[in-house]
């Protein structure tokens, strides 16, 4: 599932000069993920959100442009610092620009998922003049028009995709293309590598098809296995980023990274520090909450945010359970304390547990191509053979 890549850093940084207005054992709450558009404008096969089909902005599902005024103004004491605009798709919603106005007057970093269709240059343009310019990821999930297309639904949304990162390029941006592989792109990603590199991104994020949502059937009919997703891993690491000029970052649990990518910052779901609205107002874990109810908590309608935040069952469990009672192989793996499971969200929606493991794993753990070096028992018996 498509997660937050951000370093947290500057986050700590200044939690620490700012006297968080957070009860004794309640973790700051740094993000918000705003899934202000609950219709999309294209119809993507993997997609795990699964939002209502919109070519236009008319009777589609959008939050109340209050709701997410209120949501940041209550979660500033708590700690927020950053705020991610995603959907279906964000710049469908038809207050836009007066959301983006609302974190620029609140001082509040963001960044935004889109598939890039709506950003022409006077949309571009109007993210160029913000104060924190946002980080940018747009979607491409093909070199070529027919490969993008197949996935994504809608005739035409390759060249205006690619569109939308020329205008967002001419305006100072360097965005981050993200793909995600299945069975019928995988032989292109050299290629959408170079064409990221062509048209101006900064980065390629490579992902892999989630289990949830429309990504459910998808991945059952197209998806790759696990033992063909580490290969492409490791040739990723040895070919694709040596060869590239920028950056490449490939989606895969922590327990397989190498040494080399260890040592850099890593970037990861920070769970027990972001809290999810959905089109609706609903507060949620993140956008699993379209799919899986019981993983919301409560209601900017209804709710202050602080207690949702503080009080809430559902993200007191979450707390007790992860990392500490991770089950599996995840219990057994020396990243649990920072990877914390992955995503949790995708573990629930497979198990009914927020403590499960992270199915990626547990199904390598099954085929021993879970790295024995990252197991906690191996260290141990190592220790005992000394």
């Amino acid at each position: 599932m498509p997660c937050e890549t951000e370093n947290n850093r500057d986050k700590i940084s200044t939690q620490k000069k700012t006297k968080l207005d957070l009860p004794k054992g309640i973790p700051p709450l740094t993000s918000l993920y705003l899934y202000i558009s609950g219709s999309c404008n294209l119809a993507c096969k993997h997609c795990w959100i699964a939002p209502e089909f919109k070519e236009n902005p008319e009777n589609g599902k959008f939050v109340n442009t209050e709701y997410v005024k209120n949501a940041i103004i209550q979660a500033k004491p708590l700690g927020l610092c950053s705020v991610k605009l995603t959907g279906g798709e964000p710049l469908l919603h038809p207050e836009f620009k007066k959301i983006v106005d609302i974190i620029e007057k609140e001082n509040i970093s963001f960044n935004i998922e889109t598939n890039g269709i709506l950003i022409d240059k006077y949309m571009a343009d109007f993210l160029k003049d913000t104060k924190k310019k946002p980080f940018i990821s747009v979607s491409v999930d093909g070199a070529n028009a027919k490969t993008h297309e197949d996935l994504r639904g809608v005739k035409g949304c390759f060249e205006q995709a690619l569109d939308g990162i020329k205008n967002l390029v001419n305006a100072g941006f360097r965005p981050q293309l993200i793909c995600t592989l299945h069975k019928g792109n995988v032989s292109e990603m050299k290629d959408i590598v170079e064409l990221a590199q062509k048209i101006g991104c900064g980065s390629v994020k490579f992902n892999h098809v989630q289990e949830v949502g429309r990504g459910d059937t998808f991945a059952h009919e197209q998806g790759l296995e696990i033992s063909e997703i580490i290969k492409l891993y490791e040739i990723v690491e040895k070919k694709i980023i040596p060869e590239s000029k920028i950056n490449i970052f490939f989606d895969i649990p922590f327990a397989f990274y190498s040494i080399r990518k260890l040592l850099k910052n890593t970037s990861k779901c920070n769970v027990l520090n972001i809290l999810g609205m959905l089109s609706e107002g609903e507060l949620s874990l993140c956008g699993i909450g379209t799919t899986v109810p019981d993983l919301i908590y409560g209601h900017m309608k209804d709710n202050n945010l602080k207690d949702v935040w503080c009080k809430s069952v559902g993200l007191t469990l979450l707390r007790e359970q992860v990392p500490e009672k991770l089950e599996g192989i995840c219990e057994n793996c020396i990243h649990k304390d920072f990877c914390l499971g992955t995503c949790v969200a995708n573990n629930f929606f497979r198990t009914g547990k927020l403590n499960a493991p992270y199915g990626f794993c547990e199904q390598a753990e099954k085929l021993n191509l879970f790295p024995i070096s990252r197991q906690k028992k191996n260290k141990k018996n190592l220790k005992k053979n000394f």
